[in-house]
């Protein structure tokens, strides 16, 4: 069915409602707590909704025709990131195929800055674009679509787009991501993000923010189109809070912010690191930051309420790359200095990099493998450059582009073309960045203890997915 009349009612199609997440590929101990919302959201009205959750499975589009058949949902959501295109779209098929009255909407960062490839890839009878609290609560109480902001659809045959974001400007206002729809024992065996640190750690993710003030070109304007321009914050007592429920309901003792640039108002974490040491959770936690934003006084309030590791973006260790392509606005010399003051406070430090964007060179890329061999990072994650659509990087480099938005994956696959550089001699550099910078004299001995403690081979082997 595909949505063609002006009086379509939606209160009909919000009784059953399924959310799947296509993550065939890549599963990790993060949890899609966007999802989690959209389902507190609809409980909170007295729907029944569930949600099919591919992270786990082995054979996930059988399992969800069997979860089709047996539900019979009115609605299907389902989110998708570019990496997870061809199996949203696949999912997509399967739910025409066993369902062809239900409802299919599609939502998440590829639909938000693709809306008419994402509907036209699909079938989907909405695309939606943004963050979608509201115009999810909206569509429940049978608002028209072509009345809320975001919404894509079909109308007379025509692609049908109305502008605006729907954004909710106070946080606390929403309510907490329900957790109990996933199968949270899976994701805390698979949760490594402080395995490095104690592999015995039972830790989940929580989001504080939303939107970014930094004009880093693989991420932007893309961020800015989901969630507007303005830097939001939920208030520390909404965060604590949360961490107190799922001590309580989890019995977790570790959690990671995983907000892009958790430290980008050092007074707000200040009164969060007070307040979770008022409350003495005793919880070990990480975030990431960025290079120019970490100070001395900072990293003390944070480690005495518990932090232990910090994740930085370092993408390069060539200031021309950083400046000229991705307009980082950090500098190499200002990394090895955050790098320091958390070394120094025993903190553990895990550097993100990326190899292969266009116009760098082969030497810029081994210098970077160098520096993240060399300096004292205890963990590393090496990306290949990847232009996911409408950031500044794929507005420039769109013509060096020769894959098509199902490749995009930023672990395995380079979609560039580049004078001297095919896809496959970056790929392979990608794999010797890992290698050589957990086999290095420095960390070889963790390396060996973090790959064979107890209970660390299902994560080793998550981890090697992405090698």
């Amino acid at each position: 069915m595909r949505i063609d009349k002006a009086d379509l009612s939606m209160k009909d199609y919000f009784q059953r409602i399924l959310l799947v997440f296509p993550e065939t590929r890549y599963p990790s101990g993060q949890p899609p707590l966007g999802l989690g919302m959209l389902v507190a959201i609809s409980r909170n009205l007295n729907r029944l909704i569930e949600v099919f959750d591919m992270s786990f499975r082995r054979h996930p589009f059988e399992d969800l025709k069997e979860k089709l058949i047996r539900f019979h949902p009115d609605t299907v959501g389902i989110s998708i990131m570019t990496p997870q295109l061809a199996d949203a779209s696949r999912t997509a098929f399967i739910v025409r195929e066993i369902l062809p009255e239900a409802l299919i909407i599609a939502g998440g960062p590829h639909a938000t800055v693709l809306p008419d490839d994402t509907i036209r890839r699909t079938g989907a009878d909405l695309v939606y674009s943004g963050e979608a609290e509201r115009a999810w609560a909206a569509l429940h109480n049978d608002v028209e679509p072509s009345d809320i902001p975001g919404m894509t659809m079909i109308r007379e045959g025509e692609i049908l787009s109305v502008p605006g974001l729907m954004l909710t400007e106070d946080l606390d206002t929403l309510p907490l991501p329900d957790r109990s729809v996933f199968d949270m024992e899976k994701y805390f065996a698979s949760w490594y993000s402080m395995d490095r640190v104690d592999h015995r750690l039972r830790g989940t993710s929580i989001m504080a923010t939303r939107g970014c003030p930094f004009k880093c070109t693989f991420c932007q304007p893309t961020l800015s189109e989901i969630f507007g321009k303005r830097t939001r914050k939920r208030s520390p007592e909404s965060i604590v809070e949360e961490l107190e429920s799922l001590v309580k309901n989890y019995g977790i003792d570790a959690f990671m912010f995983e907000d892009s640039t958790f430290i980008v108002d050092a007074k707000w974490v200040r009164s969060i690191c007070e307040l979770m040491i008022d409350r003495n959770l005793g919880l070990r936690w990480c975030c990431n930051v960025r290079a120019d934003l970490l100070t001395g006084d900072l990293l003390d309030i944070m480690i005495k309420a518990g932090l232990s590791k910090i994740n930085m973006g370092v993408e390069s260790a060539s200031q021309r790359v950083l400046d000229e392509i991705y307009e980082k606005g950090i500098t190499v010399e200002g990394v090895r200095r955050a790098l320091r003051l958390a070394k120094e406070r025993g903190v553990y430090v895990q550097g993100y990099f990326m190899l292969g964007a266009p116009g760098e060179t082969h030497e810029e890329m081994k210098k970077t493998i160098r520096f993240a061999s060399r300096e004292p990072f205890d963990d590393a994650l090496f990306d290949i450059t990847t232009p996911f659509p409408h950031t500044e990087l794929w507005e420039r480099t769109k013509e060096y582009i020769t894959k098509d938005y199902e490749d995009f994956d930023c672990f395995h696959k380079s979609v560039y073309e580049l004078e001297g550089f095919n896809p496959e001699r970056i790929e392979r550099m990608k794999k010797r960045a890992f290698f050589r910078f957990y086999l290095h004299p420095r960390r070889i001995l963790q390396t060996l203890k973090t790959i064979l403690g107890p209970g660390n081979l299902k994560r080793t082997l998550i981890k090697v997915r992405r090698i």
